[in-house]
Parts: structure tokens; C-alpha cells; sequence
């Protein structure tokens, strides 16, 4: 059997790595893209790509039938020539999956706490108390029900009041989850919540979704945690709902520019818990990632497909 010609960018070949793919090295003839090295320079005959290709070098790409991505947003990969390309496209997304889920709900929590808050006072040498609120008096609204949201879903359900979830494509409503709801029912969804994570994927139907209009529909006091994408949350929106104390606080795990720039006026609005793009993050993260596409790659040898295999044209 002809080996697969593979590349593979954004994962350096430490021994941890290479010992995972020894497990496909029957099956792929495996490179990696160096340092400084132009993607577009080394596309010939590889049909396998972890990574991605920029437009302009596109063009090269005529043997790729197969990219992966190392991250789970894929809006830099929706351009018209690869969206009308029958190459498949797959992301990082269930190799973080938990550890995304987890650090929404670990924001929220330490929102609805006021633990942000309580951590100032510390530096400060200040023994106040600011108080907080219940987390199981919080109906969580999550809007964005696939891996992520799912394993959300699944997690505060033991200690929020109630469960709200919204997507596209409306799901089966699991025993845990009181409403499940379309788009078009966003502003009802947002009236019976205090509390918001979104984990949606930026398109044009969710730029923005969550602005002045939307914050105003929630009830007073109310949460809102962004680990999607930035352009998900108008950021001028949010700033002007915290000052205002329509919301009690807020959580950003993503910003529309990355990395923000330090004289932008997220870092100083009040109530506000502001990560680096770190939800994604945990020990052993790239040996995570080469093994969901081991799994993957294993797939695609079978039977040329590869599971959870994304919707170019909706761009999730």
C-alpha cells in the first residue's frame, strides 16, 4: 500500500509526538513543516494536512484531500476557493472539548461568587465582602449546542436552577434541559435567563448576535460568558451594559482583536473576568490533538471519510 502523504504544522516532532504516530507510520509517509518554512512551498503531493493553508497559497494545494485544523474556529479557512473545494475539513474541537467546557463554567461561577472581585481585595489588604449570588438560583441559557455546549450542558446541570440551550440545527431535548430553542427564538430565551454562556462558531448569522438589543432582553443583574469567538459578543455593547450595571458581570475567553491591545478598554470596565484565548489550553494538549487525529487518520484510510467532518458552507 502506498503511504499517504502527510504534513503536519503547528506541532514540533518532540519524541511524545513522533511515539503517537508510530501508530499510523504503515499508513503515512509523515512530515513536518519547520520553522519560518512557507506552507505553500511544501504542498506538492500532500494529500494529508495538519494545519492550514492561507489563500494566497491555495492554489498549491491541488493534491490536499483532508485538513485538520489545530484549532476549532475555522473562519480563517472559509475563503470561496477552499468553501467550493471537495476537500474535508475537520478541527481540533473534541480534543478540547471538556477543558473548554470547564473554563466557561469556571467563569461563571467565579462571576456569579464575585470572586474576581474578592481577589482585587485581597491585593488590596482588604478584608470586605462583596456578595454574591446562588448558582443554583441561575437559569443558564447556552447558545451553541454541539461538543462543547453538550459537555456545558451536561456539567451545570448539577448545580444550575434551570437549562436553556439554543442551535441552528434545534436538538432533542435532553432530560436535563428544560427549553430548547431555534434562532429565531433567541429573544425568549434570553427573557428567561440571568446567565449566558455562548459557544457558537462566527458566521454571519452570529456576528453580533449578542449586542444592545440582546443584554437589554435579560433580566436585570444577569451574566454573560463569551468562549466562542470574539465577534460572537459586540464588545462595545458589553462595556457600556457593565457600566451601566445591567450586568452583574461578564466572562471573555475571546476578543474580536487577538491579542487584545493593551490601550483597549476592556481591561479597565468594571466586573469583567478577561482570559487570553486560554480555554483551550491544558498539560499535554498537543499530544491531545495528534491523537484525535490519529483516530481521524484512521478513519480516512478506511473508507476516505473522516468523522465529524465540517459544513464548509455554514463554516461549523
Amino acid at each position: 500500500m502506498k503511504k499517504i502523504k502527510t504534513l503536519i504544522s503547528m506541532i514540533e516532532p518532540r519524541p511524545e509526538i513522533m511515539k503517537l504516530l508510530s501508530e499510523i507510520e504503515d499508513y503515512a509517509d509523515i512530515s513536518f513543516l519547520g520553522d519560518g518554512e512557507n506552507i505553500g512551498e511544501r504542498l506538492e503531493g500532500v494529500e494529508v494536512l495538519y494545519g492550514s493553508i492561507p489563500e494566497k497559497d491555495f492554489e498549491k494545494a491541488s493534491s490536499v484531500r483532508w485538513i485538520q485544523t489545530n484549532s476549532t474556529g475555522v473562519e480563517h479557512m472559509m475563503y470561496p476557493a477552499f468553501k467550493n473545494s471537495d476537500i474535508i475539513l475537520t478541527n481540533a474541537g473534541p480534543s478540547i472539548t471538556t477543558i473548554v467546557a470547564e473554563h466557561a463554567l469556571a467563569m461563571l461561577f467565579a462571576l456569579a461568587r464575585n470572586l474576581h472581585i474578592q481577589r482585587d481585595y485581597m491585593h488590596e489588604h482588604k478584608w470586605e465582602i462583596d456578595c454574591g449570588v446562588e448558582i443554583g438560583g441561575l437559569s443558564l441559557g447556552i447558545l451553541g449546542f454541539g461538543r462543547i455546549g453538550m459537555a456545558m450542558a451536561v456539567r451545570a446541570a448539577a448545580f444550575v436552577k434551570e437549562l436553556h440551550v439554543l442551535d441552528v440545527k434545534v436538538p432533542e431535548k435532553p432530560d436535563y434541559v428544560k427549553k430548547v430553542y431555534s434562532f429565531d427564538e433567541l429573544p425568549v430565551l434570553l427573557k428567561n435567563c440571568n446567565a449566558v454562556i455562548c459557544s457558537l462558531p462566527l458566521t454571519q448569522q452570529t456576528k453580533n448576535m449578542i449586542s444592545d438589543n440582546e443584554m437589554a432582553m435579560m433580566p436585570d443583574r444577569s451574566y454573560i460568558v463569551n468562549i466562542s469567538r470574539g465577534g460572537v459578543v459586540d464588545e462595545a455593547a458589553l462595556i457600556r451594559a457593565l457600566r451601566k450595571g445591567k450586568l452583574a458581570g461578564a466572562g471573555l475567553d475571546v476578543t474580536e482583536q487577538e491579542p487584545y491591545p493593551a490601550d483597549g478598554p476592556l481591561w479597565d470596565a468594571p466586573r469583567l473576568l478577561l482570559t487570553p484565548h486560554s480555554a483551550g489550553y491544558c498539560e499535554r494538549l498537543k499530544e491531545r490533538k495528534i491523537i484525535q487525529f490519529i483516530k481521524n487518520f484512521k478513519a480516512y484510510v478506511k473508507d476516505g471519510k473522516v468523522p465529524g467532518s465540517l459544513d464548509k458552507n455554514r463554516g461549523w
